[in-house]
């Protein structure tokens, strides 16, 4: 009997090892912060919690987990040519259950007194080859508060003043595939912008940790900034021309003190050419946190836009595939209903939320997404679709198209607008939404709007396949 039981005790020590018994893996559970936590399919976590004088106690179960990818046929021939797009997971609140999407620019849920969020999927992390997050142990990683909660500390301030979200064709967010690049799905923020006009301010009070200054460029300009209670927030790509020399390593910084400028500085030099931005990322005690509902939320506190488009980033198809375009993840300030407009590239129109479309030929697409109130405020979004024809091996077009100034635009003010797009064959076309004429823009470009209004800026081009290149921008005159 009691070489048995020596027995029992030398394999349960040996399954704990191999990790064959559940664990549990908690990663924050910090005052102010969503609790953070990893579950495989079949295991459970319990949340207690308490906030404004409620406590809530709930089992959250992770039951499924479904993938979704996409031919991309950028990548190398070396490499399997597809991405993920986005995944469905499967999850029980005290046995309730619900399904939630991990994919670009999704907010926490609201369910059973929780919002819920999923940060990560192994599955895709492990896919990656560049950018993965590191410590990934279980299938899930989920962040969970309460359903009256701000998602992170409230005095988070939104990095960049006078910005206007998705005013530039390039951006890329939390576990959005960055496109035309390796297979890399992005951790962090990139808000695309002309450089050296828009200043980039500290979220919060904090000592600075990392900066090129006073030594010089060096790499991509990094500037990292921690608060008291272990937030760090990192910038990257500022030219150092434009960073505060007044703010050294050791500096102590306020919420809303100007650092620098948006810039295009990677590699020890002005190398973002094409696609100029700031790289924003969060992390806590060494943890990566998912940035955009910290900083969409920063957004929403910084700025009045009633309501936001989300039209879903970019997606990549072949001829022949249907993608169902999705505008769900759009926002409303104090929830109000939507109604929905999709404009599509094949000139079809639908007032539903979801609604697909079929690629016949290779091309860029744009397809338009507007998004309006009970009250009638009004705001556009744009999916990009990268669409290949059957094993096409001609470099592909690609690129990008900025504005400035965004906010605080008038009658008769004058705008610049840069042209980014790469590998056309023929001269791009811009039209300014104020009338039916075109005119040609090369790298740049300026123009004046004579009414307010809310303008869609349309980008044009032939790509090296003879295939159609089109690019889209709102700006809004006041």
């Amino acid at each position: 009997m009691k070489n048995l039981k020596i027995l029992a005790v030398l394999l349960f020590y040996c399954i704990s090892v191999m990790g064959q018994l559940p664990k549990e893996v908690i990663l924050l559970d910090k005052p102010g912060f969503p609790f953070m936590f990893e579950l495989n399919p079949g295991e459970s976590q319990v949340f207690i919690h308490s906030y404004q004088g409620r406590t809530i106690n709930k089992k959250i179960k992770l039951t499924a987990v479904h993938d979704f990818s996409e031919p991309n046929y950028w990548f190398p021939e070396t490499m399997e040519q597809i991405d993920y797009y986005q995944f469905l997971v499967d999850l029980e609140v005290d046995g309730k259950p619900i399904s939630l999407y991990h994919r670009p620019y999704q907010m926490p849920v609201t369910f059973e007194g929780l919002r819920i969020y999923i940060e990560n999927i192994k599955q895709i992390n492990e896919s990656a080859e560049y950018g993965k997050t590191s410590g990934i142990v279980k299938e899930v990683r989920i962040s969970v508060c309460m359903e009256n909660e701000p998602w992170g500390r409230e005095y988070i301030e939104f990095p960049i003043n006078d910005y206007v979200w998705r005013s530039a064709v390039y951006n890329n967010t939390w576990s959005s595939l960055v496109p035309f690049n390796k297979l890399y799905y992005h951790r962090g923020e990139d808000y695309g912008a002309i450089p050296d006009r828009l200043e980039v301010v500290s979220p919060v009070d904090g000592i600075i940790r990392s900066t090129p200054i006073p030594n010089g460029v060096n790499g991509s300009n990094t500037v990292s900034i921690v608060a008291a209670n272990g937030l760090r927030c990192r910038f990257a790509h500022m030219n150092i021309e434009s960073i505060r020399p007044e703010y050294p390593v050791g500096a102590q910084v306020n919420a809303g003190t100007v650092i620098g400028k948006t810039g295009m500085t990677w590699g020890g030099k002005k190398s973002q050419e094409m696609d100029p931005h700031l790289h924003v990322n969060l992390s806590i005690d060494s943890i990566s946190l998912a940035s955009f509902p910290y900083l969409m939320e920063a957004y929403l506190r910084k700025y009045p836009d009633p309501v936001i488009a989300i039209a879903g980033g970019y997606r990549f198809a072949t001829v022949g595939q249907t993608v169902e375009l999705d505008a769900s993840r759009s926002l409303s300030r104090d929830d109000q209903p939507l109604k929905y407009r999709w404009e599509l590239s094949n000139g079809e129109i639908s007032e539903q939320e979801k609604v697909a479309i079929r690629y016949l030929q290779p091309g860029i697409y744009t397809e338009e997404l507007q998004v309006e109130s009970n009250e009638g405020e009004k705001d556009r979004d744009f999916l990009y679709v990268k669409v290949y024809g059957p094993a096409e091996k001609h470099d592909f077009a690609f690129g990008w198209a900025y504005y400035y100034p965004l906010r605080g635009i008038q009658p008769g003010d004058e705008v610049l607008f840069w042209n980014r797009l790469a590998k056309t064959t023929d001269e791009v076309k811009i039209n300014y939404g104020d009338s039916p004429e075109w005119s040609t823009i090369e790298k740049e470009t300026t123009h004046r709007f004579n009414k307010s209004g809310k303008y869609v800026i349309t980008l044009k081009s032939i790509g090296q396949g003879d295939e159609p290149v089109t690019l889209k921008m709102e700006v809004t005159v006041e």
